[in-house]
């Protein structure tokens, strides 16, 4: 590689690189303005274009080329290089433009991933650009996703795309479920939520795994299908049940009657079950009836429990600023407050700690009561708030005496998921959206409703 001294060089020969990372140049009008007052300050680094002579190509200085010709300039000094390797001229570009603070996400993300592919290490890489390793793996994350949707959603009016609702998809390992969330979210705060409820799955999966390992060396099987629709008939029998949201205990035992028992995943929750013995007695009408009602509420009871576990992960989205704040904050501080007030039960410290626990506190291990302990220090009043009134919609039972809604209970808990919907909130079912406002048809209908 040879390096000439300054020349001047006539802009229409210099023609830019076409493998120039930098794809959009941005707004050029003000450095025009400023090289129409001042001149070209400092000079481009240009190579001879191969096979045509007096022609030559960008190196460094794409944008001063551009807001050169567009201030009406016609000629730029020039360091000419000859002798330049493709890669030589790959790794020139790409140092030059990776410090600059103005390119969008996805040309960093793709700049870092063709130095990693012309030979470069993360350390070097960091040596040459003065970025940080950690910064480096999340870049080369970004540039796994797929290129064409990342750009669209950079483009989109809104969207307000950011590298951390993108590092929430780097915690999820499979790349076609980011591929998948990026395209089908409508906006950066939807994008962060189906992130977490992806990451609250996957981890879910992983949990499931660890799970069934241990059932089958105990010497469960998976249920039949027919197990899953008649979960809450009196055909079985629950013997135990464990929250995928936790890692199995270290040693699992059941009671054994000689029955098989088998497992069976529902709405987040592991069962262990087994046939249940058939009953002679027949059942009135009226008594079928009223069994049918109390399975009913068994079963909302369970989908409540789930919907309080959705809350719980999209709320501490919130709390840790992945779901980005509302507008108007003291709003919806205010109306939270009034909320709390409607709901006329005790509160403090421990309705505090039972919503990171997610029982009553007393139920609680004190290692889990004191990792809540540490994720209240700092809390804002509305954060507090957020997660005193979860814990209050979570302690309500939304089924009357008679099996119907609870409409004095079930407009409290409407108004509470009314205030998380500002933040993006959307149920990840209709089931779960159904018992929640009271459309259920596990509710019994009253008297002159449709």
């Amino acid at each position: 590689m040879e390096v000439k001294g300054i020349v001047t060089i006539g802009l229409e020969h210099i023609h830019p690189h076409p493998d120039n990372p930098r794809k959009d140049l941005g707004d050029l009008t003000e450095l025009a303005e400023s090289i129409k007052k001042n001149g070209i300050m400092q000079n481009l680094t240009v190579i001879p274009k191969e096979g045509e002579p007096g022609e030559y190509i960008t190196i460094i200085g794409h944008r001063r080329s551009a807001a050169a010709k567009l201030a009406g300039v016609t000629e730029a000094p020039c360091r000419v290089v000859e002798g330049m390797t493709d890669k030589e001229q790959m790794s020139t570009m790409l140092e030059e433009n990776m410090q600059r603070n103005d390119l969008t996400i996805w040309e960093q993300a793709q700049g870092f991933q063709m130095m990693l592919d012309l030979g470069e290490t993360e350390d070097t890489i960091a040596e040459k650009t003065g970025f940080s390793k950690k910064t480096i793996r999340h870049r080369l994350n970004i540039a796994k996703l797929d290129s064409k949707t990342l750009m669209e959603k950079e483009r989109q009016d809104g969207y307000q795309l950011s590298l951390t609702d993108l590092y929430e998809l780097e915690k999820i390992k499979d790349v076609k479920t980011r591929d998948k969330i990026l395209k089908d979210s409508t906006d950066s705060r939807d994008l962060a939520r189906r992130a977490i409820n992806a990451q609250k799955e996957q981890k879910r999966q992983e949990n499931m795994k660890l799970y069934v390992a241990m059932m089958k060396k105990l010497g469960l099987k998976k249920a039949p299908k027919e197990a899953d629709s008649e979960f809450y008939t009196d055909k079985w029998e629950r013997m135990k049940d464990y929250s995928l949201d936790k890692e199995p205990p270290k040693t699992m035992k059941f009671e054994d009657d000689g029955e098989p028992m088998f497992y069976l995943e529902r709405y987040g929750t592991l069962y262990v079950i087994r046939k249940k013995k058939k009953e002679k007695k027949v059942l009135t009408p009226e008594e079928e009836a009223k069994k049918q009602n109390m399975r009913n509420k068994k079963q909302i009871k369970a989908i409540l429990k789930e919907a309080a576990n959705t809350r719980k992960a999209f709320i501490e989205g919130i709390l840790s600023g992945r779901i980005k704040k509302v507008t108007d904050e003291k709003q919806v501080e205010a109306d939270l407050f009034e909320q709390m007030m409607d709901w006329e039960t005790f509160t403090g410290h421990n309705k505090l700690i039972e919503f990171f626990v997610g029982c009553e506190v007393y139920n609680a291990p004190e290692e889990e009561k004191e990792a809540a302990r540490k994720k209240m220090q700092g809390l804002s009043v509305l954060q507090k708030l957020l997660c005193l009134v979860s814990a209050m919609v979570a302690d309500a039972d939304l089924v009357e005496w008679n099996y119907t809604y609870n409409t004095v209970k079930g407009e409290k808990v409407k108004a509470f998921y009314g205030i998380l919907e500002q933040y993006g909130f959307q149920f990840p079912n209709d089931e779960e959206k159904g018992v929640v406002e009271g459309t259920s048809d596990l509710y019994v209908k009253k008297e002159g409703a449709k």
